[in-house]
Order: structure tokens, then C-alpha cells, then sequence
């Protein structure tokens, strides 16, 4: 209720949305179609995706890099942008 958390200015999802990250390793999801495209567009949560690895835990899920799914378009976002924005002392030493 308002009444009792008045200092609560955004809804809920938006403050997720804003501190809130999540990586892609591992990612148990469906490989065929655009399912992850569509859960990712639902949630609206393309700033809170980051990259990782899951390095030095290789649980044989084959050579590619990017989990199956993840939209091309994605991509700078997931690799780059997404980690400076969020991690902002990247940016001094970050290339453009």
C-alpha cells in the first residue's frame, strides 16, 4: 500500500529495472524460434542483460560463445554497453 512505503516514488518493476543485473551464462532456455527475444522485449530488460562467461565452470554447453536465443541486435549491448553503463569506472579506460 502507498500509505505505507510513501518514499516509494517509481513502480516496482521500474526499480528493478534500474538496480537490478542479470548475466546470460548459463541460460536454460528454448533454442528454437525467438522465444528468449520475446521474453527479453516482455520484461523490457535489455539494459539489465551483461555478459559472462561462467568461467572456470564450462558445463559442455558447446563452443559458442553467446548462449542460443540472444537477438544480433542485442549483441553491443549484452558485450559493451550494458557494462559501462552499469559498471561506470569502465568507462575511463573504455575504447570507442
Amino acid at each position: 500500500m502507498r500509505f505505507e512505503i510513501p518514499w516509494v516514488d517509481r513502480l516496482p518493476a521500474e526499480i528493478i529495472r534500474d538496480q537490478v543485473r542479470l548475466t546470460v551464462q548459463p541460460l536454460d532456455a528454448p533454442e528454437e524460434g525467438n522465444t528468449v527475444e520475446r521474453i527479453i522485449d516482455h520484461f523490457r530488460s535489455e539494459e539489465m542483460l551483461l555478459w559472462a562467461s561462467d568461467w572456470p565452470h564450462w558445463q559442455f554447453d558447446g563452443d559458442a560463445a553467446i548462449p542460443p536465443g540472444i537477438p544480433e541486435r542485442l549483441l553491443p549491448k549484452l558485450m559493451r554497453d550494458n557494462a559501462l553503463a552499469t559498471y561506470q569506472r569502465l568507462r575511463e579506460g573504455a575504447v570507442a
